[in-house]
């Protein structure tokens, strides 16, 4: 079984924020310790204001910055990092003077192929100097 530390690392990792905050209130109440397994959180009460303060005041610093996927035309893509999808339609509306015919949140653990190389959303992002900002465009072929 994984650790708390373990655990922790990969919330971090993954931006698990409920997680991610939970543990880290329990450590700071001595309630857990790093070592211990994590089988522990399943019978931990938690003070849920507390953990709801933490998350609303993003303690841990999280991005807010999502990827979205703007269909622009027949099987046709354009990929945007935004707060909200709100917010990608209209950048990207701003940008094109095109109306998105729809737009999803990604799993930012999607794979690309970026020129030569294979990137994740999540890694892409920390490549980009400003939010909003489209990064690419991709056409399904069947």
């Amino acid at each position: 079984m994984p650790t708390i530390r373990e655990l922790y690392e990969d919330a971090i990792k993954y931006e698990e924020s409920t997680l991610a905050h939970y543990i880290l209130l329990l450590l700071q109440e001595g309630r857990i310790s790093t070592n211990d397994d994590d089988s522990v959180l399943d019978k931990m009460p938690i003070n849920k204001e507390k953990l709801d303060q933490m998350i609303q005041s993003n303690y841990l610093g999280f991005s807010k910055i999502k990827i979205y996927s703007i269909k622009f035309a027949r099987n046709t893509f354009a990929f945007v990092y935004a707060i909200s999808d709100e917010e990608a339609k209209s950048y990207y509306f701003r940008k094109t003077g095109m109306q998105p015919l729809n737009c999803n949140e990604l799993s930012p653990d999607y794979v690309m192929a970026i020129g030569n190389r294979f990137i994740n959303f999540r890694d892409w992002r920390k490549e980009q100097n400003h939010f909003p900002c489209i990064v690419g465009a991709y056409k399904k072929e069947y």
